[in-house]
């Protein structure tokens, strides 16, 4: 039988700062990995890809979402798979639409994020 469940806040899983604009958490299971992303007016796009299955769930805000050849305007609710190796990022949310929120699934467990997660492990 595993052993207990412990529950955790975003508020209080430690932050860290991507780049200017950018601010992520990490959650992980046994084969995926979570980010709670904070994205600011101004930040900088950063396209790339990477070999996982990626989600993206815009949870507040509004921003352009780019992946490969199609761009998609997000509004909250709005959730977009993301496939392995296609180059993706997302733009800046305009000044008067503030900070966008957002989540992303990654599956498999993202070993280059596992510093972000080793909180769940003290």
């Amino acid at each position: 039988m595993p052993g207990p469940v412990t529950a955790y806040n975003w508020s209080e899983v430690p932050a860290q700062e991507v780049r200017a604009g950018v601010t992520q958490r990490g959650f992980r299971g046994d084969n995926c990995l979570v980010t709670y992303n904070t994205l600011a007016p101004g930040m900088e796009p950063k396209p790339h890809s990477h070999p996982f299955d990626q989600v993206f769930m815009l949870i507040e805000g509004r921003l352009k979402l780019h992946v490969g050849e199609q761009v998609i305007e997000c509004g909250p609710g709005t959730v977009v798979q993301i496939p392995r190796d296609v180059i993706h990022w997302a733009e800046a949310p305009a000044p008067e639409d503030g900070i966008a929120i957002n989540i992303d699934v990654f599956a498999p467990m993202r070993e280059d994020y596992a510093h972000m997660v080793e909180y769940q492990t003290r």
